[in-house]
């Protein structure tokens, strides 16, 4: 519904929906604001927003309103710039600074800061307050965000979103009036997994990022670009700042259809194995276990040789590379000899889901729409930990209910909408293992193995089909259950089921299937929703390719030449087994990013670049393709330096064994190679603009303007400023020289900055219409079109029974060390290196361990590997499982599933 309104004399059609703050801020106003946010809502609080209203076109009589707590109606008469309303806003803003420390020069966020672009803009540049300020005692949050509570100007907006929006438990607002805390009980990290976005919601200085504050640079002095998160497969975007060639701050960047506004901290703080000090940065050559550096065409000479006078080549990509990277590879080696870089079961699970997502009648929700379902059934899947972005975006899909009971309500009435919420909630249901973060706000919980909970989600499908089956089954509870929740999901008009990869389980991938097939059967708009574990999973399972497994079960003694890329295979694979298949394989050669067990095995290694330092296109888990882009290079610092993007290393081979030479590798070119030698990967050319895309003859710039003049960065080498590289394959420069404002067409935004609006707020200058969408579409596009196939439900399989005489493998993940990469950083080491064995209670007794005693040291032995770790013992662990935290170092994700050896309790 829209009406017509007057705004400074010029009228304009609106939603009435709106309040009138987003109305103006949409409409291009530089209205100020502090309490209001586009996701959390209006309180009302801070009283900056006001406004003068009017009661007819004449404004003989007008009262200032507060523009985040109205609504627009018809012939309504608004003045932003009103001489009263104006020194409003400026008293309003003293008031709010009377306590501040005005420490900008030693703050974080100056320059990119909230607070001081209010100040700014309702002309308060004057202090008048003489006496002694309120100092406050600061918490100690963990090793990601600092505290500095004497910033603070009491907007309420931390703990709406932390407790209020992201259900946090261990944050609040302590006191009364103007003797406001806010911050946890005692000090300690933080719990949330989405707790750093406390760092973007503050307007002020008082959550700032300690991770940016060992590689700070003001805002105007950093090169950024816009790149797509790396540590799930939900494909979150972000902006990555770099100086002096570290990455120093990662930043949500806004996505209508993926992460919004916020992001997990996995994402945010999760990159520190990027600027380790111990990085393969130059070309090694093993001579008699000597390392010899090599220069890049003495090297790319001698592979392409060693490849010449090979019998057998074989290729091992990487989920955590590009499409490009993983295409240049399996172009470089021939289809036979590729591997995609995982296990088999995984590879299954993979093609499964494809072809489920290709299927007629199957929808994937965006991670955006999830939140406007009212009825969920999580099966297998922890997505707290594995994609704490997800759970996000669950729990407001559980609260959104304001429709179902008040429709009268406006949406952005924040303490209205809370107290319904607090009413009323939509289903959750969720299978798993053991306990999940999302367990206390689930309507029911299900702790059973995977075979069990398989054996669940059939007969699940069979009841919402035609209430009944003829699957067998004991339990009558849990019977009845089953037919509850039929019933719920019947009746709810937009049911979603949520499962992933991570179970291991092919066989829960096809009843999750069946369970929306019998859904649609009734007519629901049902959502299937999976979620793969590595940023490119879905990207490596359209290229297609061999598993670890069919690769290295062939005759192993052909083999002379082995190519492996971004990929630590004893991540995945059993070491002994590998130890044996390395000592038999004369060449390896290995191109990564960090150092890694397997990089140890290596005759050759070739440095290549991570995702900040290279541009390539990777494919989420709803098959959208996405860019990410470079955001330096790191050779503008130090010229020995011979770090490249993966596919940049295997196209020069490929032109060396080709005896093709070819002066311009563009990362264009392979794409346009990779669509037309892989049809299904068609339309990732779309993902992002050509490299020779330009406005007014002109790139597009990856730094802000610098106003005080141009600074130079190697000033202690050379006073004279280098001239900066030329990117060939990107639609940006390395610099402040090119296009960069709200009104040219740039879908990706490398910074948020406009003037008189520094901070991440400026994102309002960006969008079409503020909180909906940005101002020239998502960026990506979904690349799996639908073969116009019904997939046919799947057979129910009786799954072997559990084991109770030994102890099976279960996985156990953790926020941070389940990723190879994160797991790398020193600070996630010091921090959270937290890992234990876990077993049921029942199953401690029987090993003769009390209940109480939690500093047992367990040791086991599988695939003849050694493991010691604590115990942690566990009531909803079903018994004979053994939970295992697969990932870390020792422990390779192909122990799922397999059986202990041995065990026995050391003290």
């Amino acid at each position: 519904m829209t009406t017509i309104i007057n705004v400074d004399e010029k009228f304009y059609k609106v939603n009435k929906k709106d309040n009138i703050l987003k109305i103006c801020l949409s409409l291009g106003f530089d209205l100020p604001y502090f309490c209001w946010h586009p996701i959390l809502g209006s309180v009302g609080s801070c009283r900056l927003c006001a406004v003068k209203k009017y009661d007819n076109y004449k404004k003989l009589k007008g009262q200032i309103i507060m523009s985040c707590m109205s609504s627009p109606h018809e012939n309504l008469y608004i003045s932003t710039d009103d001489i009263e309303v104006k020194k409003f806003r400026k008293n309003i803003i003293e008031l709010l600074m009377i306590n501040h420390p005005h420490d900008c020069p030693i703050c974080d966020a100056g320059g990119s800061c909230h607070l001081q672009d209010m100040t700014v803009m309702t002309g308060h540049v004057s202090r008048r307050y003489n006496f002694p300020k309120k100092q406050y005692k600061n918490q100690n949050l963990g090793p990601f965000i600092s505290h500095t509570m004497n910033r603070c100007i009491k907007c309420y907006r931390c703990v709406r979103y932390y407790k209020d929006y992201a259900d946090g438990k261990d944050f609040n607002v302590f006191g009364i009036s103007n003797n406001l805390y806010y911050g946890r009980m005692t000090d300690g990290i933080l719990e949330n997994e989405c707790s750093g976005n406390l760092v973007e919601i503050c307007p002020t200085g008082v959550f700032t990022d300690k991770t940016y504050s060992k590689h700070f640079s003001r805002k105007w002095d950093m090169q950024y670009a816009p790149s797509i998160c790396q540590n799930c497969s939900l494909g979150c975007n972000i902006s990555v700042g770099e100086r002096y060639g570290y990455l120093s701050n990662v930043e949500n960047r806004y996505h209508e259809e993926i992460n919004h506004y916020f992001i997990c901290d996995r994402g945010r703080f999760g990159f520190g194995y990027v600027n380790s000090n111990n990085r393969p940065l130059q070309v090694i050559k093993k001579i008699n276990n000597q390392n010899i550096f090599l220069e890049n065409l003495v090297i790319i000479e001698e592979i392409a040789n060693l490849i010449k006078k090979s019998r057998k080549i074989i290729g091992i990509g990487s989920p955590r590379a590009s499409i490009e990277s993983n295409f240049a590879l399996k172009d470089l080696v021939g289809e036979k000899n590729f591997s995609i870089g995982i296990l088999n079961q995984e590879k299954l699970q993979i093609d499964l889901i494809i072809k489920i997502l290709q299927s007629k009648n199957i929808y994937c929700p965006s991670l955006a729409e999830i939140e406007s379902y009212d009825a969920i059934l999580i099966l297998g899947e922890d997505v707290s930990v594995t994609s704490p972005r997800l759970a996000l975006s669950i729990k407001q899909a559980i609260k959104n209910n304001v429709s179902k009971y008040n429709k009268n309500i406006p949406y952005w009435n924040n303490n209205a909408i809370l107290n319904i919420n607090n009413m009323f909630k939509n289903p959750l249901f969720i299978t798993s293992i053991d306990n999940t973060s999302l367990d206390n706000i689930a309507s029911w919980n299900y702790y059973a193995p995977i075979e069990n909970q398989v054996n669940f989600s059939f007969i699940l499908s069979d009841f919402i089909k035609n209430m009944s089956s003829k699957i067998f089954i004991t339990d009558t509870n849990l019977l009845q259950q089953i037919k509850k929740i039929a019933q719920i999901l019947l009746k709810a008009k937009k049911p979603l089921i949520i499962s992933g990869t991570n179970s291991g389980s092919l066989e829960l991938i096809s009843a999750t299937y069946n369970i929306v097939k019998s859904l649609n059967f009734h007519g629901k708009n049902t959502g299937l929703f999976f979620v793969l574990n590595t940023v490119n999973s879905m990207g490596v399972g359209l290229i297609n390719g061999k598993s670890l497994e069919e690769i290295f079960d062939t005759n192993l003694s052909k083999i002379d030449t082995l190519i492996i890329m971004e990929n630590d295979l004893y991540f995945q694979e059993d070491k002994n087994k590998l130890n044996n298949i390395f000592k038999n394989i004369p060449n390896i050669i290995v191109m990564d990013h960090q150092y890694t067990d397997t990089m140890k095995k290596a005759n050759i290694i070739l440095p290549s670049a991570s995702f900040f330092e290279s541009s390539g296109t990777v494919i989420n888990n709803e098959s959208r393709a996405q860019r990410f882009f470079q955001a330096y290079n790191p050779i503008f610092y130090n010229k020995k330096i011979q770090i490249k993007a993966s596919w940049k290393w295997i196209s020069k081979l490929k032109s060396k064994i080709n005896d093709k030479y070819l002066k311009n590798i563009s990362l264009d070119r392979i794409i346009k190679n990779c669509e037309i030698k892989i049809p299904i990967l068609n339309g990732i050319s779309q993902a992002a603009p050509k490299a020779n895309y330009k406005i007014f003859n002109r790139k597009f710039a990856r730094s802000p303007i610098r106003y005080s003049g141009r600074s130079s960065i190697l000033s202690n080498i050379n006073i004279h400023e280098q001239k900066q590289l030329e990117d060939k394959d990107t639609i940006f420069n390395f610099s402040m020289e090119g296009n960069y404002d709200s009104n040219i067409k740039c879908t990706h935004l490398p910074f948020v900055w406009y003037p008189g609006w520094n901070s991440l707020q400026s994102l309002n200058k960006f969008q079409k219409e503020i909180g909906v969408s940005s101002k020239y579409g998502p960026t990506g596009i979904k690349i799996l079109n639908k073969n116009n196939k019904l997939l046919n439900k799947f057979k129910y399989i009786i799954p072997k029974p559990l084991n109770l005489k030994k102890f099976t493998i279960v996985p156990y993940y953790s926020l941070f060390y389940s990723d190879s990469l994160i797991q790398k950083s020193k600070l996630i080491r010091k921090y959270f290196y937290n890992q234990y064995i876990i077993i049921n209670n029942l199953d401690a007794i029987n090993l003769g361990i009390q209940e109480n005693f939690c500093n047992s040291i367990i040791e086991l032995f599988c695939l003849n590997n050694k493991i010691q770790l604590p115990l942690r013992i566990s009531k909803k662990l079903h018994k004979g499982l053994i939970g295992l935290p697969l990932g870390i170092p020792g422990i390779p994700l192909v122990f799922l599933g397999k059986t202990i050896e041995k065990l026995k309790v050391l003290k």
